[in-house]
This record gives structure tokens, C-alpha cells and sequence, in this order.
């Protein structure tokens, strides 16, 4: 009886070795299928993240677009699911210099010497009246024709949008310079390594990843049409989106689309047209920007048919860092080009 207890025992003892064996074996299996499936599993949940900031963003450009044209005041309410994302502000990132004389008769020249004053020069002298816009207040300036540049100081704080109008002695409109500082709103998402950024600035569309610099998935739009009688129509909508503070995470996190009130910056024929912009955001993006601008015209100069190209073109410089202007070969050019104001609160 005592050798078969001892042999049972020991059996019992080899039972149990054998399944902590297994266990332990089991564990390491798991162990290594994990270590295996860990990157795939990560980069699944950057994946799906992804996605829901690419939704949010297209969800936002939706609601810009409807509210953006619509009377000061107008606006809608919208909800998203914010769970790994959050909506931030991008202030004051792309400036849009635009100017245009708006009579054959008359070459206006501005130069802008810092933020309460600039200088002009009328090379016909027919310029007696300038009027000032900012988003404050509008003013009216009585000035002599000379050949000389004259400076005035308006002394109005016009860190978001000035406008210059110059008017000869008959009350005709005859330049209008402006330029816009654009707002707009960054959708941040954290992933594995870092931050994925989503820039919604002005309709473009500009995005980073923690290890990639900011790439552009779509630019703001220019965009030319030929009219029936040969001639060119420039039209350009630009966008100016102000958030207050960032909208947070959360499963419903509400907020408001409302319209500033739309500003109809030009219309009609136009003459020595002048596009400059710059964006803050990161160095490489003018570049980018001037590339998908200038295309067109890249090709054109490669195959030695500047002389029949319509389109956009350099200013000066054939990098666009001057700024840009229209080529019409010597047909009419029409402007209409517009800005929409929005602000978005919680």
C-alpha cells in the first residue's frame, strides 16, 4: 500500500509539472504572438484614427461651404465625435496681398510701410481721393496729384484686412489694393510617434505626420475661365475661418458655424493685376503652393510657347516669389473675387 501512495504521488507530481510546462509554453507562444502582432495592431489604430480626422475635416469644409456665403449672422450648429482628436485654432497663418487698377487711364503703385501706414505712387497723377478700410473703420483721405510717392498714416488697426481705394477727380474708381491675413483651424490627432496635423487654411488642405513634413493635399483655388468673347475671368474665393478656443475631446462635442458677412473685393475688368501670398505656417508650403500655381506655365516656357499662353504667370521672378498676375495676350481680364468671413465657437 505505502509503494503505491509513493508512486501515485509522484505521478500527481508529474501532472502538475507537465501543465505548468504548458502553461509556460502557452505564455511564451502568446508572448511572441504579440510582440508580432504589436506594429500591425499600432499601426491598425493610427489607421483608424486617421480616418476619423480625415471625416472631421471633411465634415468642417462641409459646413464652411454652406454657412461661408450666407449673410452676416447666419449659421448652423454641428456635433462630431471627437474621441481621438481635437479641433485648434490656426490664426493669422496666410496673408493674401491682391491689387488691380481698374482703369486703362491710370498705374497705381502701393507699397505697405508697416501696419498703420503705407506710400503710393499715381503715374498719371489723377489720384485725389484715397479711402481706408479695415474691419473697424472706414476713412476718406483727400491728397494732391504729384509724380512723387506720397505716405499716408491711418493709424487703424488692420492686423486682419486692410483695404486701399484710390478714386480720381471725377469719383472714378481707379485701383484698389488689399490685403487679407487668413485664419483657420488645425485638426490634431494623436497617433503612434506623435501628433498627426490636419491644416483646414483658406479651402487648402495641408497635412503632417510626426515624421514627414507638411505636404499639400489641396491648394487654395484660382481658378480661369475663357468667356465667350476670348476674354479671361479670374475667380477666387477666399476663406477666413476664426475658432476661439480649442474644441476638446469628447463623444459629442457640439459647436457653431456663423457667417461674419461675406466682402465682394472684386468684380469686373481689371487691369496690372498683382497676387502675393505667403503662408506661416511652414516654410515649404509657398513653394508648394507656387509649383501647382505655375504649372501650366513651367510647361508652356519648357516647350517655347510663352508667346501663346494664357493663364497664371509670374509677376517677375519665374519663382512666383514676387507674386503672381494673368497673361491674356492682350485680351481683357475680369476679377471676381470674393472673401467669406466665419467664425466658429463652442
Amino acid at each position: 500500500m505505502r509503494r503505491r501512495s509513493t508512486a501515485e504521488d509522484e505521478d500527481a507530481v508529474s501532472e502538475i509539472l507537465g501543465v505548468i510546462m504548458m502553461l509556460a509554453m502557452v505564455i511564451t507562444i502568446m508572448g511572441g504572438v504579440w510582440i508580432f502582432l504589436n506594429p500591425y495592431l499600432v499601426a491598425f489604430h493610427d489607421n483608424t484614427n486617421w480616418n476619423s480626422a480625415s471625416n472631421i475635416a471633411d465634415r468642417i469644409e462641409d459646413r464652411i461651404d454652406v454657412v461661408g456665403d450666407a449673410p452676416d449672422g447666419t449659421g448652423t450648429r454641428q456635433a462630431l465625435s471627437l474621441k481621438s482628436s481635437s479641433i485648434n485654432p490656426a490664426n493669422l497663418v496666410e496673408e493674401w496681398m491682391i491689387a488691380a487698377d481698374l482703369s486703362p487711364l491710370e498705374v497705381v503703385r502701393v507699397n505697405e510701410l508697416n501696419a498703420t501706414s503705407f506710400e503710393f505712387l499715381a503715374l498719371n497723377e489723377s489720384v485725389t481721393s484715397v479711402v481706408v478700410q479695415t474691419v473697424q473703420n472706414t476713412t476718406q483721405y483727400s491728397v494732391s496729384p504729384t509724380t512723387e510717392w506720397t505716405t499716408l498714416d491711418h493709424n487703424m488697426d488692420s492686423e486682419t484686412y486692410l483695404i486701399i481705394d484710390f478714386y480720381n477727380a471725377g469719383g472714378d474708381h481707379v485701383h484698389r489694393w488689399s490685403r487679407f491675413v487668413l485664419s483657420g483651424l488645425s485638426v490634431n490627432t494623436a497617433i503612434d510617434g506623435g501628433m498627426n496635423q490636419i491644416a483646414l487654411i483658406n479651402d487648402a488642405r495641408i497635412s503632417r505626420d510626426p515624421t514627414t513634413s507638411w505636404a499639400i493635399e489641396e491648394t487654395p483655388k484660382l481658378r480661369l475661365d475663357t468667356l465667350v468673347d476670348g476674354s479671361t475671368r479670374l475667380s477666387i474665393v477666399l476663406t477666413d475661418v476664426r475658432l476661439g478656443n480649442a474644441l476638446g475631446n469628447g463623444p459629442n462635442v457640439g459647436f457653431k458655424v456663423e457667417s461674419l458677412g461675406p466682402i465682394q473685393l472684386f468684380t469686373g475688368e481689371s487691369y496690372n493685376l498683382q497676387i502675393k501670398v505667403t503662408n506661416t505656417l511652414h516654410s515649404v508650403i509657398d513653394p508648394q503652393y507656387h509649383e501647382a500655381w505655375l504649372n501650366e506655365y513651367t510647361i508652356s516656357r519648357a516647350s517655347g510657347t510663352l508667346g501663346e499662353f494664357v493663364g497664371i504667370t509670374p509677376y517677375q521672378r519665374a519663382s512666383g516669389s514676387d507674386g503672381l498676375t494673368v497673361e491674356t495676350q492682350g485680351l481683357p481680364l475680369y476679377l471676381e473675387i470674393d472673401v467669406r468671413r466665419l467664425a466658429v465657437n463652442a
